[in-house]
């Protein structure tokens, strides 16, 4: 089936997972891996893509001013929840999605979406469930490798 949609975990994907917090547990910036956003253009020219995240501060106003569709969830169920609710309103079936988790709370979505993917950088328990992972690491150009593989057909898209 073709690729209609790219939903993706920000957090560990287009930043290296890194907080800094302040003593009153603020999160005044992340780290954003600024290739990724050339890359997440690029996808959008044939692609839906969207963001579906746990953080809903920063993020959402980075996807604000990017005109990214965002997607808020608060643990593994909702962001499950979530991700089923975004397939109705783009119209697609598991098979027409790429999935880009990078924490435990994507696990079940990843379980969910054929092919989904996670940075190299995920852990144990993204591997085990994801379709295949990058060579990148979170920050460090996921998108930007997605876009390769795509362009070059890299990817062989049949199971097995």
């Amino acid at each position: 089936m073709e690729i209609k949609l790219i939903v993706s975990e920000i957090d560990g994907v287009i930043t290296n997972g890194l907080c800094p917090e302040d003593e009153l547990g603020h999160v005044p910036y992340k780290t954003f891996q600024m290739k990724d956003f050339a890359a997440i253009n690029e996808l959008k020219k044939n692609y839906k893509f969207v963001f579906l995240s746990d953080d809903d501060h920063i993020s959402f106003n980075l996807c604000r001013r990017r005109n990214i569709p965002f997607f808020h969830a608060k643990n593994e169920h909702e962001k499950y929840e979530k991700l089923v609710e975004i397939l109705r309103r783009y119209a697609c079936v598991p098979d027409e999605v790429i999935y880009i988790g990078s924490k435990l709370s994507d696990v079940r979505c990843c379980q969910f979406i054929p092919k989904s993917f996670c940075p190299e950088d995920a852990g144990q328990s993204l591997h085990d469930v994801c379709w295949a992972s990058f060579i990148a690491k979170g920050g460090e150009g996921v998108v930007t490798e997605l876009v390769w593989l795509l362009k070059t057909n890299a990817i062989l898209w049949e199971n097995g």
